[in-house]
């Protein structure tokens, strides 16, 4: 094989292709590289300095970043914010345990820091230091247990009157229960104003700081110097391992802090050789590099003929075989690869015929969803792009249904197919006389739907019924026989659609329904009873949406059915029985949920009862929204464990008085701070919020009933006195519990 390939003319020319191909290059690329490599080599080494200068400017930068955040999650914590309130109403919640409780989460988070040698609070009004060691007047800790020079004293407490973001002090001697330590003090204002209330001082220490640097920073820098406004912070210089190393050259990077005003200047050996001793080496690798081109461009030449080969031999085997079979003539190889090609044409047009068979089923399949009224999203108005429909939310719409049931027989196929040819011909034909774009498409195997769409509203001066006259007489003159042609109304939006079409098809049905049963009644007599619209097509949409959390398409559906419904001018029974089957949905919802349906059948009640539509139709949406907003959140990875025990066991006991978030935590065995957050993830507000809606419902209801005093419903509610009761019943509904009495009236 290995004679045939060099004997062949087509095998010479690809290795000597390849050969060009690969050995000029060599030769240009090392004769340049010999010459490039003595410019890369400071280059590759300054770059190499440079990353790790900012390496170890980002490892700063990332521990100060730590700092910062520090004072900003201290900053959002409730305890630090009552805490700096100049008044003692919170005193009762920092007893001894919860004083503990924060010492240790505030020792916890800043041992995490592991450069820092301890944190305070300061609160300068009340001038009290808060530390994991405990709560000092600020005149004891400065004097007794952090003890700083006089001048540094003064600096650190004239900062505390002044709004500092972060503020990061000169070294400083500091004296921790009479030991010395070398510290950077830190300052972060925890409040946002000229006098902050409260302070947080961290202080770095600098042993501690040195070791983080040693343990993370650069083994290959001379010297580390951080500084500020030209004051040095830290420096740390490199021991010499060998003493002529001190004696070499370096030269200095300098990087500004991205997270504070601080700058860093780290210095480095400048260890390049620079010279051109191994230009005897990189001859050397030329030769070889030849050497190695050209076996490569021979392995590659016969890895490229190898196919050819193979194709030719088959075809060789092929042909022969053909020859003794068939007594085929020389050159049927062509035929072969002739044969082969025409066969993949005929199965590529096949398969693109399945495509566009897709294509047709997938279109109808949308124009279905438009006509049923499934609300649409991203995803639905991709798929209307993809097909090329340029349908928006701007454009009018009417549905037109051409229904062909006068036909008895559907047995005959040619026929059919024929009428079904003829409609579509005529329709292009009427709808290019009035200029609308259109879409026609099979509803049934009776009925063909027709779309027609503009961006301008049509129809107002007896357009639709011209069309559907048109169209059912040139039906009629050219298949002998008249469908039924109804219209919906002209309808703005995509929804509009779905409206157009049930407008369509209740017209449709009367027609069907009265040549079957009301031929012998006179035409005027017969009257379609007004009805609500609540199709059960977006009813299954409004449910499904409802369960899994979606509340704009949830919302958009209830607008859609409320403002069609009001368009119809429904009578006052029509539209209760509407907003009562929209209820009826809403609390089904509820149930397969696992959700209590009591208090919210009991409170749309009382306003069925009040006849008030307006706060039916309210309370619909409110359901609907607290729905979707609890299945969103319950539906979290984190809360899916025990949210469910929660919030049953909180709906069953709200009216206990002792119920609370540090009861719940001992019940569950969780801390308080993951009870409340695993609360709020189930229900959407907080524990305390939550609660005080459950318990003003119960209240209100209890109040219209008139059968309790006001002390006995703020003990049933769950209060333990009047006070707390009336207090909260402000808070929640803006008036007195007696001014709601008198407005239940």
């Amino acid at each position: 094989m290995r004679n045939r390939s060099f004997g062949s003319g087509t095998f010479r020319k690809i290795f000597l292709s390849y050969t060009a191909i690969l050995i000029i290059p060599i030769i240009v690329f090392s004769v340049l590289n010999v010459q490039r490599n003595i410019m890369e080599e400071k280059q590759q080494l300054y770059e190499k300095h440079a990353l790790d200068a900012k390496r170890i400017a980002d490892i700063v930068d990332n521990k100060l970043n730590e700092l910062k955040n520090l004072g900003k999650v201290l900053s959002s914590e409730p305890w630090v914010n009552k805490l700096m309130q100049n008044t003692n109403v919170y005193d009762e919640e920092f007893d001894l345990l919860k004083m503990l409780e924060i010492r240790k989460n505030l020792e916890n988070d800043v041992s995490s820091l592991n450069i820092l040698s301890f944190g305070t609070i300061i609160f300068p009004e009340k001038q009290q230091v808060l530390s994991s060691l405990g709560t000092y007047p600020e005149s004891d800790f400065f004097s007794s247990i952090a003890v700083f020079d006089a001048e540094t004293r003064q600096m650190i407490e004239s900062s505390l009157q002044e709004q500092q973001y972060f503020k990061i002090m000169p070294p400083v001697t500091m004296k921790l229960w009479g030991g010395s330590k070398r510290v950077i003090p830190v300052l972060q204002s925890l409040e946002v104003v000229n006098h902050p209330r409260a302070v947080l001082v961290l202080f770095i220490d600098s042993a501690y700081f040195s070791e983080y640097i040693g343990r993370f920073g650069s083994v290959e820098s001379k010297d580390i110097i951080i500084s500020a406004h030209g004051s040095t912070l830290y420096k740390q210089t490199r021991n010499a391992a060998e003493g002529f190393l001190d004696d070499r050259r370096s030269y200095q990077l300098v990087l500004p802090s991205q997270a504070s005003d601080l700058q860093y200047r780290i210095s480095y050996f400048d260890s390049s050789v620079i010279g051109i001793n191994n230009l005897f080496g990189s001859l050397l690798a030329i030769m070889i590099s030849i050497a190695v081109g050209m076996c490569s461009a021979f392995l590659l030449a016969k890895v490229s003929y190898r196919p050819l080969g193979t194709l030719l031999n088959k075809l060789s085997g092929s042909v022969r075989y053909e020859d003794a079979k068939q007594s085929l003539v020389f050159g049927s190889e062509y035929s072969y690869i002739e044969n082969s090609f025409d066969r993949l044409l005929h199965e590529n047009r096949k398969l693109q015929q399945s495509m566009q068979d897709y294509e047709s089923a997938a279109k109808a399949n949308l124009f279905h969803r438009l006509l049923k009224g499934y609300f649409t999203d991203d995803q639905d108005m991709n798929g209307l792009k993809k097909f090329e429909i340029r349908y928006t939310e701007d454009m009018h719409y009417c549905t037109m249904l051409v229904s062909f049931h006068v036909i008895r027989d559907f047995s005959d196929f040619e026929k059919i197919r024929k009428i079904e040819m003829m409609t579509i011909v005529i329709v292009e034909k009427v709808m290019s006389h009035y200029r609308l774009d259109y879409e026609l498409f099979e509803v049934t195997n009776a009925d063909k739907a027709l779309i027609m769409s503009s961006e301008n509203i049509f129809g107002d001066d007896g357009m639709m019924e011209r069309i559907a006259s048109e169209i059912a007489a040139e039906i009629e003159q050219t298949c002998g026989f008249q469908p039924d042609v109804l219209h919906g109304t002209v309808e703005k939006g995509l929804v509009g659609i779905s409206k157009s079409y049930y407008a369509a098809n209740e017209g449709l049905q009367y027609t069907l329904f009265s040549r079957e049963h009301l031929q012998g009644l006179q035409e005027e007599s017969i009257q379609a009873g007004v009805d609500y619209y609540y199709p059960t097509d977006w009813e299954v949409q409004l449910i499904n949406n409802l369960k899994i959390g979606n509340l704009d398409m949830s919302m958009q559906i209830l607008h859609e059915i409320s403002a069609e419904n009001r368009k119809r001018q429904l009578p006052d029974a029509c539209t209760v029985k509407l907003v009562s089957l929209l209820m009826e949905t809403m609390l089904r919802v509820l149930h397969e949920l696992n959700l209590d349906t009591g208090i919210y059948a009991r409170q749309f009640k009382s306003r069925a009862m009040a006849a008030n539509i307006e706060e039916m139709w309210s309370y619909v949406f409110e359901v609907g929204t607290l729905i979707c907003e609890r299945n969103r959140y319950s539906n979290t990875s984190s809360t899916i464990a025990v949210g469910g025990q929660l919030l049953l066991y909180v709906n069953q006991n709200y009216t206990c008085a002792d119920i609370s978030l540090k009861h719940l935590a001992e019940m569950f065995q969780m801390s308080v701070s993951n009870i409340s957050k695993i609360f709020k993830e189930v229900t959407g507000i907080n524990f305390y919020d939550y609660l005080c809606r459950l318990r003003m419902e119960m209240a209100k209801e209890l109040l219209r009933e008139k059968t309790c005093a006001m002390d006995e419903i703020a003990r049933r509610v769950g209060y333990q006195n009047l006070y707390s009761f009336k207090r909260a019943f402000i808070r929640y509904e803006g008036i007195k519990p007696d001014e709601y009495v008198g407005l239940a009236i």
